[in-house]
C-alpha cells in the first residue's frame, strides 16, 4: 500500500489530540496524525507530501438524509442548463422540496436508483459529507443499495435503517425472518436500526404534544402507532439485537416512548443498542432530556426543519414553539447529538445547517429565534462527526482522525470550530476523501 502525506491545519476531533498539522495513510487506513516531523517518521522516506492552504477536518455524516431518494429527484427533476452541479442541486432541491422523488404513476427501476445514485453522490460530496444514514429504506431501496455496493459504484458510507409498516400483522415475523440485526455489513454498507413512526408532522399539526395544539380542546396532535403495539416491536428489538430509530415530533411522544423504552431497559439494556430519538423539535420537557440521556438514546435531529419550519409553527402555537430544536438543551442534559437534514426534502447542506444550529436563525424572520439555544462551532460540528457516528455504530472507524480509522476527511477553507457563523456558511470545500481516494475536488 501506497502512503500519503497531507500537510495543513487538522481539526481531529479526537480529544487525545485535538490539533495537528498533518496526517498520513495507506489504502483506506489513517496511519498517523500529529505533527509534520512525526507524521513523516511514520511512513516510508519517499512519501509524497501535499501541502494545503486548507483546514482539514473528519468526513461529515449526515445522520438522516434519504440519499437514494435524493438520487431519483436528481433524475426526475430537470437540471438547469442540463447538468447539475452542487450548487444548483441545492438550490433546486429547495425550490422543489414538495415534489415527491419520482413523477406519480410510475415506479423507479432498480437501474433508475443506480443511475440516481451515480449522479447525486458526487454532488453530496460536493459538500462534504462522506458517510450517511438513510433513514426508512424500502425493500426496494435495500436492493438499490446492495446492487450498487456490489456493482462498485458507492463512493458513499452508506447506514440504511429499515422500514417495514408496523400495521403489517406479521411485522415481527418479518424482522425475525432478516437473519440479521443491526451493524450488518462492511464499511460502505451496512445496516442501521430499524425505523418506526409514532406520531405525524409538525407543520401538520400531527405532532403529539403534551398539552393541546389549541387550548380547551382535545387536540393533542396524532399517534400513529398504539403504545401496545410500539411496545413490542421494540421489546422484540431489545431482545434481538437491533437498534431503533423512532420518528416523535412532540413533546408527547417522546414522553410515551421514553417511558417505554424505560420499562423496556430494565430488562434488555438500551445504551449499547444506541437507539434514537429522531426530530424530537416540539415541546421535549426537561424530564425527557434527562431520561435520555440516561437510558443513551441518541437524540437526532435536523436544524433544517427548524429553519424550515419555525416561522410557521409560531403562528401554530405562538410563543410555545419559540424553543423549538432545542440542540443546546440536549447536549446540556448530556445526550448524544447526531445532526442531519432529512434531504432532499429540507435543505441539507452541512455549511447552512451549521450555521443554523450557531445562530438560530430561520428562514421568513429576521432575527434569530431563541438564540441562547444556540451551539457552539465545535458542538456544531460534533453533531457531524463525532454525534453522527455513534449512532451509526461507527465511531471506531468514523468521525475523528486518529490511527488505524478511516481516511475520510474534507478539507475547507476555514476551521469550522474557531470561525465566525457566517464564515462557515459560505465556507468553501476544497476537497472531500472517502477511504484515502479523492471523491470530488473543485478541480
Amino acid at each position: 500500500m501506497s502512503h500519503r502525506i497531507v500537510v495543513a491545519p487538522v481539526v481531529t476531533m479526537d480529544p487525545a489530540l485535538p490539533r495537528a498539522s498533518a496526517l498520513a495513510w495507506a489504502g483506506d487506513r489513517l496511519v498517523a496524525v500529529g505533527e509534520v516531523d512525526a507524521v513523516r517518521a511514520a511512513c516510508p522516506p519517499d512519501t509524497p507530501i501535499e501541502e494545503l492552504d486548507a483546514v482539514v477536518v473528519p468526513g461529515l455524516i449526515d445522520a438522516h438524509l434519504h440519499m437514494q431518494r435524493a438520487g431519483l429527484k436528481a433524475l426526475s427533476v430537470p437540471a438547469p442548463g442540463g447538468t447539475w452541479d452542487a450548487a444548483s442541486y441545492v438550490a433546486e432541491m429547495d425550490r422543489t422540496a414538495d415534489l415527491d422523488e419520482w413523477p406519480p404513476g410510475s415506479e423507479p427501476s432498480l437501474a433508475d436508483r443506480l443511475e440516481g445514485l451515480r449522479q447525486v453522490q458526487p454532488l453530496l460530496h460536493a459538500l462534504g459529507i462522506t458517510s450517511v444514514v438513510d433513514p426508512a429504506v424500502t425493500v426496494d431501496e435495500m436492493r438499490g443499495y446492495q446492487a450498487a455496493r456490489a456493482a462498485g459504484l458507492l463512493s458513499m458510507r452508506v447506514v440504511a435503517m429499515p422500514y417495514l409498516d408496523p400495521a403489517l400483522p406479521e411485522i415481527l415475523t418479518r424482522l425475525d425472518g432478516i437473519g440479521a440485526s443491526t451493524g450488518f455489513g462492511d464499511d460502505f454498507l451496512r445496516l442501521g436500526g430499524i425505523k418506526v413512526y409514532f406520531d405525524g408532522e409538525g407543520m401538520k399539526r400531527q405532532a403529539l404534544l403534551a398539552s393541546p395544539w389549541t387550548p380547551g380542546t382535545t387536540d393533542y396532535g396524532v399517534q400513529r402507532i398504539p403504545s401496545g403495539d410500539f411496545a413490542s416491536i421494540a421489546r422484540f428489538c431489545a431482545s434481538h439485537g437491533w437498534s431503533l430509530g423512532v420518528h416523535a415530533v412532540g413533546g408527547g411522544a417522546v414522553a410515551e416512548i421514553l417511558r417505554i423504552f424505560a420499562d423496556i431497559d430494565a430488562s434488555f439494556p438500551l445504551r449499547d443498542l444506541r437507539w434514537q430519538l429522531i426530530h424530537a423539535y416540539l415541546e421535549p420537557s426537561p424530564s425527557s432530556l434527562a431520561e435520555a440521556a440516561r437510558l443513551g438514546v441518541v437524540a437526532s435531529l435536523q436544524p433544517s426543519i427548524h429553519w424550515h419550519n419555525a416561522a410557521g409553527l409560531i403562528e401554530h402555537l405562538g410563543e410555545r414553539a419559540v424553543p423549538a430544536n432545542p440542540v443546546r438543551s440536549w447536549l446540556d442534559a448530556g445526550a448524544t447529538v447526531a445532526l442531519g437534514s432529512d434531504g432532499p426534502f429540507f435543505p441539507f447542506d452541512p455549511r447552512h445547517l451549521m450555521w443554523q444550529t450557531r445562530t438560530r436563525m430561520v428562514r421568513g424572520l429576521g432575527d434569530p429565534v431563541a438564540p441562547s439555544l444556540a451551539v457552539t462551532g465545535a458542538e456544531a460540528l460534533a453533531g457531524y462527526t463525532t454525534g453522527a457516528a455513534y449512532a451509526a455504530f461507527a465511531e471506531a472507524t468514523r468521525g475523528m482522525l486518529r490511527p488505524g480509522m478511516l481516511a475520510d476527511w474534507v478539507a475547507l477553507s476555514v476551521d469550522p470550530v474557531t470561525c465566525s457563523a457566517s464564515e462557515i456558511l459560505t465556507a468553501a470545500v476544497v476537497r472531500t476523501v472517502v477511504g484515502g481516494l479523492t471523491v470530488w475536488s473543485p478541480s
